[in-house]
């Protein structure tokens, strides 16, 4: 199995791929695009290069036909080792790196099963001022509250015995707000919990490689997302207290009540924008 992977999750919306493209600019770190690694069109179909989830995964990493036949092939002589992991390795290998990170928003409601496979990964939970985050889905994606709140409660059932508590073994926290506020100052401590060197690059974004993953996403999905349009800017603060411009007073009222164990938490990550 890998060297101490990453893991990065939390709710859509919340910083998650912000988090993966500044820690991949390490020299250590490998992070691309996600995995959905959960999805059994991924974790139990391997063997189908042409499953929705592998036909996009093989084309975002540019894994060549004989390629991937390798990386079935270690498959089946390692049958307890995870597909992913296999697939990352190689990946790893090519880009010279030492560490892979995957970065899937769900991951977070996974940690137990994350550590029980790989014992020394780390967890890195994204949190953001749930009405900020909502408002991203609202006016992004347009879902409804209830899908958002629905949501958010299974990763409050995921995280809560650790949820804004000092850092754990194997578990971390990052809020959105610190980081694009102060991305040098949260970044510096979460490269030392990860065991790994300062590295200026992890504080700013590489807008210029970030309009080349733009352009690949485009190509393989077909559609460009609010994300990759944020990613090709440099760090901004401009979505932090959006939810006064983008929510109605109840919505903000409801989110507030009916995540009031979130707010108990963490509320002062978000004062500033409340």
């Amino acid at each position: 199995m890998a060297d101490r992977p990453v893991f990065i999750g939390g709710l859509m919306k919340s910083g998650t791929s912000l988090l993966r493209v500044l820690l991949g600019q390490h020299p250590n770190l490998y992070a691309t695009f996600e995995s959905h690694w959960f999805d059994p069109a991924i974790r139990d179909e391997w063997e189908n290069p042409d499953s929705r989830r592998m036909t996009f995964l093989r084309r975002f990493l540019e894994i060549a036909d004989t390629c991937y036949a390798g990386l079935v092939e270690t498959k089946r002589q390692t049958p307890d080792r995870e597909f992913i992991d296999i697939v990352y390795a190689a990946m790893v290998q090519c880009a010279g790196k030492a560490r892979w990170i995957d970065k899937t928003p769900d991951n977070v409601l996974h940690r137990d099963e994350i550590a029980a496979i790989w014992p020394d990964a780390t967890l890195i939970h994204v949190t953001r001022e749930p009405r900020d985050c909502f408002a991203s889905w609202k006016d992004k994606r347009g879902d409804t509250l209830d899908i958002f709140l629905a949501a958010a409660g299974r990763v409050w059932d995921g995280t809560a015995d650790v949820l804004g508590c000092a850092p754990q073994p194997g578990y971390l926290e990052v809020d959105y707000n610190a980081l694009v506020s102060q991305p040098a100052e949260v970044m510096a401590p979460l490269l030392d919990a990860l065991g790994e060197p300062w590295d200026h690059r992890v504080a700013t974004l590489d807008t210029d490689a970030m309009v080349g993953e733009r352009e690949t996403v485009k190509a393989v999905t077909g559609r460009d997302s609010h994300t990759n349009r944020s990613l090709v800017r440099p760090i901004f603060t401009d979505s932090v207290g959006q939810w006064r411009r983008i929510l109605t007073e109840d919505e903000a009222k409801t989110i507030r009540t009916e995540l009031s164990s979130f707010y108990d938490r963490l509320g002062d990550r978000w004062e500033a924008s409340c």
